[in-house]
């Protein structure tokens, strides 16, 4: 009974009228009309800060806490009366703030493995439908892969230069002539 309370509640408080209001909000300065006050601006972006926080937090503490619905209903309706602004304050930017550094590493990292992981794709894409009549010998042209991300010792890597590989090579774990050079 009070799991779909506190669904419904969440559904109302937490997602429905914030959504309508972003949504108000980016219209109004889509067309120039009503605009928002900066003032409710902020206090949007601190409740979509602190909904995700809270989400991910309630994953972990739901098996933990006892009568954790009715808990789920109390903290909603007090973050929607003005807690999310004390949480905000007191918890999460502190803790944002201390660990920004660290957070911006690990983006430029994720963002780097996610170009690399993106250029393979659209190259095997590019192998696996290229039309054999129009590619010179059976071969695909020259396709560049950026080099993986690898950390070291928990930093992100540098950003490496780009790869060219010719799928006409045979790969081999062996490093080739080019790259015993570099090495030496």
């Amino acid at each position: 009974m009070f799991g779909i309370l506190a669904f419904v509640t969440e559904t109302a408080l937490m997602m429905l009228e914030p959504v309508y209001q972003t949504y108000k909000g980016l219209e109004a300065n889509e067309t120039g009309e009503g605009n928002l006050d900066p003032e409710d601006w902020r206090r949007l972006l601190i409740h979509w800060i602190v909904y995700g926080a809270f989400r991910a937090v309630e994953s972990l503490a739901r098996p933990w806490v006892p009568f954790y619905d009715v808990v789920k209903i109390g903290t909603i309706v007090w973050l929607r009366a003005g807690g999310s602004e004390t949480v905000y304050k007191t918890i999460i930017r502190p803790f944002l703030a201390e660990h920004e550094p660290d957070i911006d590493q690990w983006i430029e990292q994720l963002n780097r493995t996610r170009d690399t992981v993106m250029s393979a794709t659209t190259a095997l894409s590019s192998a696996v439908t290229a039309d054999p009549d129009t590619i010179n010998d059976g071969v695909p042209e020259e396709i560049t892969i950026p080099e993986p991300v690898i950390p070291s010792s928990g930093s992100p890597a540098a950003a490496s230069p780009a790869v060219t590989a010719n799928p006409a090579e045979p790969i081999s774990g062996e490093p080739n002539e080019e790259q015993r050079r570099k090495d030496q």
